[in-house]
């Protein structure tokens, strides 16, 4: 049995009429299969939650962008038994990019028709020692806890990543592009994108720099005047920035990558570089690698998941879920 967790609003809110060409596939095949179709009352948390907490086998497909599959592994609660399959069909395609996959979704559908494991991959985990301006843009409720952990305190506040968790700069973007009027006007149009350019720009010359402690590859550094430090499962991030060349989800390892003392102007210049991945060459940036990173900064700044932001904190630590993401594509 496949479980098809689709969400209307990805892609501009085209989500289910891709749903109803993908289905063709389905019904071909013969295989069976259920569809669940995500609201604000009934979220994919909710759904991958109750789908995956009875402890046997199952099958989840989830159609959305990065951030719908963002919310899938974070409620997914027993990874041993749950296997995913994603087809891209939001406007960001990060995580696909990052893993080398095919976009062409008729070949994602065949694969995941084969029912086996083609690859696992590493789940990144944020743990929040502290927390404040909380925010939950999908559903106004309070956060749920990542599928419980007995390494972890069972107070902590946590959430997994599949892409990438970052702190300032970026993640300040996207919450003034999550919460901005004119995002659901731009979407309508197929320019969603345009909200996070304009915000990147205003944010660039807004975004506070502060101290930050960073606890990276058994090195400690202070860097007192950083915009912002992503933690990086895969290479991609923010529609397209190669931020990490090297960095890949299957290694056992997370790349750090920042800015500091960084001369805003010198964003236009060095940003577009990114792209290609050209962009370390340049002064007032910096990268490390780990197995688990902790970062400290003077005061609370907002911190995302995969681009979905979710509070503001001054201190996070972020290292590797001890289980794998185990995909059908």
């Amino acid at each position: 049995m496949f479980h098809v967790i689709v969400n209307p609003s990805s892609s501009s809110g085209r989500g289910k009429s891709k749903w109803d060409r993908i289905e063709e596939r389905f019904k071909k095949s013969g295989v069976p299969y259920k569809v669940h179709y995500s609201s604000p009352a009934y979220s994919i948390e909710d759904i991958c939650e109750e789908l995956t907490s009875s402890g046997e086998d199952v099958n989840l497909i989830i159609l959305g962008g990065d951030g719908t599959m963002n919310a899938a592994v974070n409620g997914i609660r027993d990874f041993e038994h749950t296997r995913v399959g994603f087809i891209q069909t939001g406007s960001g395609n990060d995580l696909m990019k990052g893993l080398g996959i095919s976009q062409n979704i008729d070949e994602l559908t065949d694969s995941i028709l084969r029912n086996e494991v083609v690859r696992t991959c590493d789940i990144g985990r944020v743990t929040f020692h502290n927390r404040s301006s909380l925010l939950d843009p999908f559903t106004h409720r309070p956060l749920k806890a990542a599928a419980p952990d007995p390494s972890a305190g069972s107070s902590a506040a946590v959430r997994l990543f599949n892409i990438s968790a970052g702190i300032g700069f970026d993640a300040a973007v996207c919450e003034r592009a999550d919460t901005s009027a004119f995002k659901s006007v731009l979407n309508r149009i197929r320019m969603g994108k345009l909200i996070y350019i304009a915000e990147a720009i205003h944010m660039i010359l807004a975004s506070p720099m502060v101290t930050m402690k960073i606890d990276c590859g058994g090195e400690s550094k202070m860097y007192p005047r950083t915009l912002f430090a992503v933690v990086m499962n895969t290479c991609y991030e923010g529609g397209g920035f190669k931020f990490c060349p090297d960095a890949v989800s299957t290694d056992g390892i997370l790349d750090l990558f920042g800015a500091n003392d960084l001369h805003r102007m010198n964003f236009f210049r060095i940003f577009p570089t990114a792209y290609d991945g050209n962009h370390l060459r340049f002064k007032g940036l910096f990268t490390g690698r780990g197995r688990q990173i902790s970062i400290k900064s003077a005061a609370p700044l907002w911190v995302h998941t995969d681009g979905e932001v979710s509070c503001k904190s001054s201190h996070i630590t972020v290292d590797l879920y001890p289980h794998k993401l185990q995909l059908l594509i």
